[in-house]
């Protein structure tokens, strides 16, 4: 059954190894490494991603990853692609909070935010096609002074609000220094209603 396993998936090694040969670079020397959508898919991050000292952008997107794991050492980490895994928890990410400014997580399993908190320089969150179903969830981005842009479409709490019409009013209140939302801009009035609305 383990082995069985293992033959049905692609290591962070291969994978690493599958990137250089395609790229004609150095893994641990390029600023941006793609493992994107490998075949068989990659099922655990591991400390091998360690290794890539000068990455910014990590795109580790498309794969079956649950947990979020590995990224020790990747100290100039930037970009966080995770989009279409099987992650349900915002975890491992202490060791990048410094430097992470955008993390794309949109279809995944995420149905709470915790952890999201300590991630003060995020600039940028895609986390939309999630299961995130409470506004008290949207207390995490208090401490995301820094945060511009938000998408968030496709989740339960986003569905429920679109219906009534009042979404963008409770996000604008929540965070009211957000510039988008969504992909459209958050004006002053969504601002000053949202404030009243959410109080």
């Amino acid at each position: 059954n383990w082995l069985l396993e293992r033959r049905n998936m692609t290591s962070i090694k291969d994978a690493i190894k599958s990137f250089e040969q395609k790229t004609n670079q150095v893994a641990s020397e390029s600023e941006v490494v793609q493992l994107y959508g490998q075949l068989p898919p990659i099922v655990k991050m591991d400390n091998t991603l360690g290794t890539l000292k000068q990455c910014k952008h990590l795109a580790i997107s498309s794969n079956c990853i649950e947990k979020i794991t590995g990224l020790k050492g990747l100290d100039n980490l930037e970009v966080l692609s995770l989009g279409r895994n099987q992650i349900k928890k915002l975890e491992g990410l202490d060791d990048v909070a410094n430097t992470l400014r955008e993390l794309w997580i949109s279809y995944n399993l995420l149905d709470k935010l915790n952890g999201l908190e300590k991630l003060t320089n995020l600039v940028v969150v895609y986390m939309s096609n999630n299961l995130i179903a409470k506004w008290p969830e949207f207390d995490r981005f208090k401490d995301l002074a820094k945060l511009e842009e938000l998408l968030f479409v496709g989740n339960p709490l986003w569905e429920t609000h679109t219906k009534t019409e009042d979404f963008r009013l409770h996000v604008a209140g929540r965070i009211p220094w957000l510039k988008k939302l969504d992909g459209v801009p958050v004006d002053d009035e969504e601002k000053e209603k949202g404030k009243a609305l959410v109080g």
